[in-house]
């Protein structure tokens, strides 16, 4: 006789099936009105300077916060430095370990099943996280490639009180679309029109002659993005005609799963970007290992469990000095301070 299933693991596969489910759902959406992404390419070197009258200048950088956006601004600072100017990289690190919000751990402590905490998924009009895993040859998975489960995959958006929407039968995708239009209206086509549109600005930014650029608010502004980094997620689809309720019961169970945040925590560009959700992946182990190898590459001396606890400019001069709580001797004069924790951890 076999012995019963592991509650515990049943519970895990129908928590990791929620995301693939939701992204089912809004794969409805975009079933008749598919959207046409590029090709990735491979971004633009900053070419390097042959020769060097006074010798290369070192700047010393240093950097807060290991996560996504901390750990890429070590990556492509040393990846666009130039002979004559080099970087000299630390990162503060408050927690034990890379990746921010990507982080992934072991549920009841059992390796064999990782769940992760947020950012949980990249889709393919990512190209700096897709370009970087194949260059750090990860392994890289598409979202339901890895569940093994056996029950019947019908999503139902739960609010805590009710269901908002139900899929009738997974199987029937026409009749699930027609449901949703009599429900939302045409809300879910504008929404699909206003992603690509948006998306397909921010792509440029990729391309010349937008990259690589020196302001990165003027690239925004040049490709008319302003108005949707300038909004939260939620004034950014009401602006642009998109039901209140759809936005609320679909777009924001999307951003909830992938960011963890609702739309009014986020810009409008991001909202856009989670429903762009064509070549949708992860990495298996965790994506983590994508912002890890970023940092590894970038020859940064990485600093864990280490807070900053003051930067201040140094009178008279152009320099930060950047105080921790690690050794003394670690702490040094910096030309540069960039801080990438969210600004609702800063102080």
């Amino acid at each position: 006789m076999a012995p019963p299933e592991n509650p515990h693991r049943a519970l895990t596969w129908r928590r990791v099936s929620l995301l693939g489910l939701l992204l089912g759902l809004v794969s409805l959406i975009w079933l008749l009105y598919p959207s046409q992404t590029p090709e990735l390419q491979v971004l633009h070197k900053v070419p390097a300077l042959s020769e060097c009258p006074d010798g290369p200048i070192v700047h010393n950088v240093a950097i807060i916060g290991a996560g996504s956006a901390g750990s890429s601004a070590a990556y492509y600072l040393n990846e666009f430095q130039s002979s004559c100017h080099r970087a000299n990289i630390t990162v503060y690190e408050r927690n034990n370990c890379v990746g921010g919000r990507s982080t992934t751990v072991s549920v009841y402590d059992d390796p064999n099943e990782p769940v992760e905490l947020g950012a949980s998924i990249f889709v393919k009009v990512n190209r700096n996280l897709v370009n970087a895993a194949e260059k750090f040859g990860l392994p890289i998975q598409s979202i339901g490639s890895s569940r093994k489960i056996d029950i019947p995959e019908v999503l139902g958006v739960w609010d805590g009180d009710s269901f908002v929407f139900k899929q009738s039968d997974a199987t029937n995708s026409y009749w699930n679309l027609a449901k949703l239009f009599w429900k939302y209206g045409l809300s879910p086509l504008t929404t699909q029109n206003l992603m690509k549109k948006t998306v397909g600005s921010f792509l440029k930014m990729y391309e010349e002659p937008h990259f690589p650029f020196a302001s990165l608010t003027e690239a925004a502004s040049d490709l008319d993005l302003l108005s949707a980094t300038g909004a939260t997620g939620k004034q950014f689809l009401a602006a642009n005609g998109v039901n209140e309720k759809f936005a609320h019961d679909i777009i924001q169970a999307s951003t909830r799963v992938n960011y963890a945040q609702n739309l009014d925590q986020i810009h409008g560009l991001e909202t856009m970007v989670c429903m762009a959700i064509e070549g949708a992946m992860s990495i298996q182990g965790g994506n983590w290992q994508i912002f890890d190898g970023m940092i590894k590459t970038s020859g940064a001396t990485l600093l864990l469990n280490t807070t900053v606890t003051s930067i201040t400019k140094i009178p008279g001069t152009e320099k930060y000095a950047v105080k921790s709580t690690a050794a003394p001797a670690i702490d040094r004069e910096q030309d540069i301070s960039s801080t990438t924790t969210p600004t609702t951890e800063n102080n």
